[in-house]
């Protein structure tokens, strides 16, 4: 007879590598093997981490550092935010602050209490100059200790539409103050062998192969979690990750996995394929605005004229894929403002004609060059974008280099238009489509596009306190970037997790 396994309170990783989801996960029955792993989960990651560091990483190491740190507020599995460490929290527009009250009990992995003083610490020393957004959003915050329970943060600048889902994500975690106050955080073993206030502690990292967690016993949310242990091992191609869970040798593996195993795995019964959109991510065609032909707004309408969406989500994703025109998700705000462009190839052509471009003899209008990263689904995206375009007398030439590449040209805005995938939260929309991030770097305004509405709007959302006013200046954002077009959104992506029908939740 086997044993029974439990997951709730395992932790997921549910907005890109910043913000997560906490998704409850209802008892399961182990798998029926010669040795039962018991209240054991085995799940895997197709890249390791370079290090355990709630404020830095990607989705890999965000699914570790998620079961093992703890914000101040956290998300529910509805993407709403909820009470994590604080049990209470108000916002005060008029000193420009929060106030926070303290869960009692809590308690970091060494046994120590989590007092407000850690919160002082994160929010003074460690965010600001350590965590991704931290720097932008968090500077010159300063944090008044009210009382044992009870803490007033002041950020440099006030701007609650971002500083508040920061807040409930691992960009703000808390940290223990008494292992890590003057110390040089990159070269401490903190990050090797972390301690946080989370559902798991840290027991096992050995490189390239696993990493072990095991139950936090103290938890502050009591009857969580039910896993005695996660085993998280490191699979690197995706045909192992595969075979592994036809064996039944893996439980539960999230993101990372191509589309083109979607039909071999929906074979198997005794697995769930589960497609889901979050996190919430884009494939795009992004252009170069200062570029001098995709400058004009009318040529990249009819360039989003010409590309079919839904073929690309058919022979792309097997049309696992969402069609989509918004730059936002519904998670959001109602994405019904967005102007619509659907496939209409004379329509481009008409555009063309109307920007100034006509056929030439040879029956092109101009050329383009396509930047591309070595990545089969952008590639393949690209290829058929190419393709459509020829139709309609544009040439377009591609260029397909590795990612750091990909990344530097744009800086460089040497660059035409390109084919990526983006994370679509409103706080990083601010930092994409704004002028005032012109010229910033990597994951700015490497589009060098500007309006003077849009860049108001944003003002207006990121002081806005009233959640029913955000999502009416985000939808009047959205109408003004889907009819200027810095981007043409393709599709919604598809993450294919995929778990033992034993495993109960998302």
């Amino acid at each position: 007879m086997s044993s029974r396994k439990y997951v709730e309170g395992v932790k997921w990783l549910g907005l890109g590598s910043m913000l997560l989801v906490i998704a409850s996960v209802l008892a399961m029955i182990p798998i029926l093997s010669s040795q039962p792993q018991g209240n054991v989960l085995r799940v895997a990651l197709i890249s390791e981490p370079r290090f355990l560091d709630p404020y830095w990483g990607g989705w890999n190491t965000g699914f570790v550092t998620a079961q093992i740190f703890d914000s101040l507020l956290q998300y529910d599995v509805n993407g709403n935010i909820v009470p994590g460490l604080a049990k209470s929290y108000a916002i005060l527009p008029e000193e420009g602050a929060y106030v926070f009250v303290l869960k009692e009990g809590v308690k970091f992995h060494d046994g120590k209490p989590l007092t407000p003083e850690d919160v002082k610490f994160s929010f003074e020393v460690l965010i600001p100059n350590y965590d991704t957004f931290g720097v932008e959003y968090f500077a010159n915050t300063t944090v008044e200790i009210i009382n044992s329970s009870a803490v007033k943060i002041k950020p440099g600048k006030f701007l609650p539409a971002i500083q508040i889902p920061l807040i409930a994500s691992l960009d703000c975690a808390i940290l223990p103050k008494h292992l890590l106050e003057g110390k040089d955080y990159y070269q401490s073993d903190f990050i090797y062998k972390p301690i946080g206030t989370g559902p798991f502690m840290f027991k096992e990292w050995v490189k390239g192969s696993h990493i072990i967690l095991v139950k936090n016993p103290d938890y502050w949310d009591k009857g969580k979690p039910l896993l005695d242990q996660i085993i998280i091992r490191i699979i690197t191609d995706a045909s192992s990750i595969v075979a592994a869970l036809q064996a039944g040798e893996l439980d539960y593996v999230f993101r990372g996995l191509p589309y083109e195993v979607y039909p071999t795995l929906i074979k198997n019964p005794k697995l769930d394929v589960i497609p889901s959109l979050n996190p919430p991510y884009k494939l795009v065609v992004q252009f170069n605005c200062q570029h001098p032909i995709l400058s004009n707004k009318l040529v990249r309408q009819a360039i989003a004229y010409a590309i079919n969406k839904t073929e690309i989500v058919e022979k792309v994703t097997l049309g696992l894929a969402k069609v989509t025109y918004s730059f936002l998700t519904e998670r959001y705000a109602p994405t019904t403002n967005a102007v619509v462009y659907e496939y209409n190839p004379a329509k481009a052509e008409e555009l063309l004609d109307k920007a100034g471009y006509p056929r030439r003899s040879d029956g092109t209008r101009f050329t383009l060059e396509l930047l591309l990263r070595n990545e089969p689904e952008e590639m393949n995206v690209g290829y058929m974008i190419r393709d459509y375009l020829s139709k309609v007398g544009i040439k377009v030439e591609t260029k397909v280099v590795e990612f750091g590449t990909w990344l530097d040209l744009q800086v460089k805005g040497q660059y035409d238009f390109n084919v990526g995938k983006y994370w679509i939260v409103p706080f990083w929309h601010y930092q994409l489509f704004t002028t005032k991030y012109i010229g910033k770097g990597a994951f700015t305004n490497t589009m060098f596009y500007s309006n003077p509405e849009v860049d108001k709007l944003f003002e207006q959302w990121i002081s806005e306190t009233n959640p029913e006013k955000q999502k009416e200046l985000l939808m009047k954002i959205d109408n003004h970037l889907s009819t200027d077009l810095p981007w043409i959104p393709i599709y919604d992506i598809v993450w294919l997790n995929v778990k033992g029908k034993y495993v109960k939740g998302p």
